[in-house]
């Protein structure tokens, strides 16, 4: 889900946006975060409400009335209403991404960003400070770091943070010298052929 997550939230943004911006004024941004965070999770725990969501086949009418009769006084009006006009355009797939596209806005907001720190074995707290400084230091953003161990890096560490890559692993070296070796070899060849061609 996470990469469909991700396509979609360029449109889902549009009404995360909005949603933003209202629940902002209305001082209720946690509360219509975790009124979301419950319908993705819904969304993923029950697979009758997931294809109700996403399944083209639900009249968009049909569907209005539903959502009015399960969550009118259970969901805020604010997100009801929102459900809504995703509903009525035929976006309410997205609301997946449209939570995504939320907290993105409420970390951007707060001067957080998200990083994403994955070693080759667990990092001890004193690297872990280390990561979270230098994360800081590169953003210039409060650092919600997430740790992630992937024994494939062999060692090393990658760093994500934001759109912002910073790969220090073995794997990562080992790539570099072998494409180093396949370009020179390649281009050995090369030579050779034009020696070849002139003797």
């Amino acid at each position: 889900m996470g990469s469909n997550v991700e396509k979609g939230i360029d449109v889902a943004d549009v009404y995360a946006a909005a949603l933003f911006e209202l629940a902002t004024e209305a001082g209720t941004v946690d509360a219509v975060e975790a009124e979301l965070a419950e319908l993705v999770r819904l969304c993923v725990e029950d697979p009758s409400f997931g294809a109700f969501t996403a399944s083209i086949a639900i009249d968009a009418d049909d569907r209005t009335v539903s959502l009015e009769r399960i969550f009118r006084g259970r969901l805020s009006d604010v997100v009801l209403n929102t459900l809504q006009v995703m509903n009525s355009h035929g976006r309410l797939a997205l609301l997946p991404a449209l939570h995504r596209a939320f907290v993105l806005r409420i970390e951007d907001a707060r001067g957080q960003i998200e990083v994403r720190a994955t070693s080759a074995v667990e990092l001890d707290a004193q690297q872990r400070e280390e990561v979270a400084r230098l994360a800081e230091k590169l953003s210039r953003k409060k650092p919600l770091v997430e740790y992630t161990v992937d024994p494939s890096l062999i060692g090393g560490l990658v760093v994500q943070i934001g759109d912002f890559r910073l790969d220090n692993s073995v794997r990562r070296h080992l790539k570099v010298v072998r494409d180093q070796l396949l370009e020179r070899t390649a281009r050995s060849g090369t030579d050779s052929g034009v020696l070849t061609t002139h003797s």
